[in-house]
């Protein structure tokens, strides 16, 4: 049964955290990507964070050591070849297309960054994502790869969900997570609504909050559009998600 949530209250200032992870490297093919491990120290399950379209920055970082003080080993993966990062708006741009164009590749990306998460982590495992990272993390639910991975459950912060592209959801799809905050520009909050006719017609659960005046990557601290009560929130509506997840 899908759950729908339209308006979170949004309050308080979410801190930054300094994490003293790991940097890895994963292979796809004969390219090198770059990743970051933040080790739980009595891990209840492992996340993948995919990142938005700048690649692996500090935040992503932040958040894993975050995740993992929450009993989380995470990997963050960059999406892009080491040395690839984009550095202006029209290579984030292409840098956007060249991932989400070629379905096949990047359905090779995202198998070798699970593959290598679980090299550093237990079971169960979530796949969670920022912006364009979400909508990569979309790709692995809506084309059945994230079934075949055992991916356990999806969690997409400011991300669109309905880019399906004709398809349908797999049955069995795992539960979904979405965190969108009402005043985005790039993810209407109305895709909403379609998505979760998809997940109740694939049998999956949906947990969807939409939060007050914040725009696109709200939580993303040192964003243009970074909102602290909103982020503050989403964070304790994520944990609290988290918290079902393991059980």
């Amino acid at each position: 049964m899908s759950k729908l949530i339209l308006m979170s209250t949004a309050f308080a200032v979410v801190a930054t955290v300094a994490g003293a992870g790991e940097r890895v490297t994963y292979t796809v093919g004969d390219a090198q990507f770059d990743g970051y491990v933040a080790q739980a120290e009595n891990p209840r399950g492992t996340i993948v964070i995919l990142p938005t379209w700048n690649g692996l920055s500090d935040y992503e970082m932040d958040r894993a050591q975050m995740l993992a003080d929450l009993g989380f080993t995470t990997f963050a993966a960059d999406l892009y070849p080491a040395g690839q990062q984009p550095k202006t708006m029209e290579a984030r741009q292409t840098g956007l297309q060249a991932v989400t164009s070629d379905q096949e590749r990047m359905h090779e990306i995202l198998t070798a960054a699970i593959n290598e998460a679980r090299k550093h982590g237990a079971e169960p495992l979530l796949v969670m994502g920022y912006s364009m990272g979400a909508l990569v993390a979309m790709e692995l639910a809506w084309s059945g790869l994230g079934n075949e991975l055992e991916v356990d459950a999806y969690a997409i912060f400011s991300g669109r969900v309905s880019v399906g592209q004709g398809r349908i959801l797999p049955d069995g799809v795992a539960p979904f997570f979405v965190a969108i905050g009402d005043s985005d520009e790039r993810v209407p909050v109305s895709t909403l609504v379609n998505f979760t006719d998809d997940v109740d017609l694939a049998g999956g659960s949906l947990t969807a909050h939409t939060y007050a005046g914040a725009g696109h990557l709200f939580s993303a601290f040192g964003f243009p559009n970074y909102n602290e009560g909103a982020d503050q929130q989403s964070w304790e509506d994520y944990s609290a998600f988290l918290d079902d997840f393991s059980e």
